[in-house]
């Protein structure tokens, strides 16, 4: 990740979405506000039907991993179970306008497709998967007395916010399967019984990609 400062303040702390520990148990914000139904459609039950995300490190480029200072927030003041928002210290502030690479490892498990993400056998729509940084907005935006991050928890009724990025993905999947992703495919190359797919895309606020052995692929002009 390479993040940029849109403000004259000095970041002290970055903030993170993890969107799939909304589907972690039934105790997160979003499972009890929905009831664990979306238009007709209910999450499993079962352990295995969870989804969640774990990071795993968080590294600057001279090394320093940020993981073990960081900590669940409740940026909306309730659940305390919540676990979809991590605040993460850092180790010198990034400066007015300046700029941040973090090196960030993370394993993820999708849920029982519920909710926009998640699979079932093998079909793959892969949504939220990642740690998403949220939108720190400077003093007079949306009228804001003061900076600060806009970085809620995951909701049962709200929307998706984030800033527009430049992304470079590469996905790795058995050769059999077919994928669909964000942004145009730049290159594809087979090493065995799996093959390894390169997409690009720029100023777009998301990533999201399926995959399915069944899929069809039409291309026309």
């Amino acid at each position: 990740l390479v993040w940029r400062n849109p403000s004259g303040d000095p970041i002290r702390e970055l903030r993170f979405h993890l969107y799939l520990n909304a589907f972690k148990n039934n105790r997160t914000t979003f499972m009890r506000e929905s009831g664990g139904q979306l238009r007709r459609d209910m999450a499993g039950k079962r352990p295995d039907d969870w989804g969640w995300i774990d990071v795993l490190s968080m590294k600057t480029p001279d090394g320093r991993d940020l993981k073990p200072g960081a900590r669940f927030v409740q940026p909306d003041g309730n659940d305390p179970d919540d676990e979809t928002v991590l605040a993460v210290p850092l180790s010198a502030p990034v400066a007015s306008h300046g700029t941040i690479t973090l090196d960030i490892r993370f394993r993820s498990k999708l849920p029982k497709i519920f909710a926009r993400t998640g699979f079932v056998r093998d079909y793959f729509l892969v949504g939220q998967w990642f740690p998403k940084i949220g939108v720190y907005e400077p003093a007079g935006m949306r009228q804001r007395a003061a900076g600060g991050w806009n970085c809620h928890a995951f909701h049962a009724n709200s929307e998706f916010y984030a800033d527009f990025g430049n992304w470079d993905v590469s996905i790795t999947v058995p050769s059999n399967f077919i994928v669909g992703a964000t942004g145009k495919r730049g290159s594809e190359a087979k090493n065995g019984t799996r093959t390894t797919y390169r997409y690009v895309q720029d100023r777009v606020h998301d990533f999201a990609w399926t995959a399915d052995p069944r899929w069809l692929v039409t291309e026309f002009t």
